[in-house]
């Protein structure tokens, strides 16, 4: 393979250009022209945590799914969004809470006909969200443990999303490539593994070394920018950075 030119993978206008507060705030207007995506993203990167949530709570299935719609829909029309202030801390505090006091009243209402009619319903894919929940470790692990976990792997996936979509507008799919298959071998085998890049990818160690150098900072870089969506202060990421890999771990 010719050799990997010298360029930085990403860019100086990539980091931390805005942060998803300013979505969070528009999404307390529907009238807003942010409401939409804003609460797109609300929804996407928190719905399938708080599902595992509520099911370690022990509810079953189709309650929790119940549950997970009409906490949204409640999340979204009425008051909770009212209570967002930039400023507060980390949004994901402030939703479990949220979370906390509507199954709190749910319970209050248990026996209380179930939400109908204009009740939003989100497209989830609850099937695949029980797959993935049956493979969580089971014992001792409170709620609060698994919505965290869940949300450091959204996080990951996301910047692992941002990051194949940067490196393929780049036309630097190689490296994305060396990258992946890096991360595909266990750690234990990752210092044996730089000659058999080189020699899958007809290079030099020393370019597979400088790649994944470069892309593992950028894959970082695109981590802490989904984190700093989520958080009031720049001061924040670093604590939440430690929290995400402590909940995989």
């Amino acid at each position: 393979m010719e050799k990997m030119k010298e360029t930085e993978t990403g860019g100086n206008d990539c980091r931390f250009r805005q942060t998803i507060w300013t979505s969070i705030l528009r999404a307390k207007d529907r009238s807003s022209p942010g409401y939409r995506s804003a609460a797109e993203y609300l929804v996407s990167s928190y719905w399938k945590p708080i599902y595992f949530f509520i099911r370690r709570k022990g509810y079953d299935i189709e309650s929790a799914k119940d549950l997970t719609q009409s906490f949204f829909a409640v999340f979204l029309e009425k008051d909770f969004m009212k209570s967002v202030e930039r400023g507060k801390g980390k949004f994901r505090t402030f939703m479990l809470a949220a979370l906390n006091h509507f199954l709190s009243k749910e319970l209050e209402r248990k026996n209380a006909q179930k939400r109908g009619g204009s009740k939003i319903i989100l497209s989830l894919d609850f099937a695949r969200a029980e797959t993935e929940i049956s493979l969580e470790p089971a014992g001792g692990e409170t709620p609060e443990k698994i919505l965290l976990r869940s949300w450091a792997q959204i996080t990951l996936e996301k910047a692992m999303e941002n990051l194949r979509a940067e490196l393929a507008s780049r036309k630097q799919q190689v490296r994305l490539d060396i990258f992946e298959t890096f991360l595909s071998a266990k750690k234990e085998e990752h210092k044996h593994t730089y000659g058999a890049l080189a020699r899958k990818f007809s290079t030099s160690e020393t370019d597979v070394r400088n790649c994944l150098h470069r892309v593992r900072r950028r894959y970082k870089e695109l981590i802490e920018a989904e984190i700093m969506k989520c958080v009031s202060d720049a001061n924040d990421v670093k604590g939440e950075l430690d929290e995400l890999f402590n909940a995989l771990s």
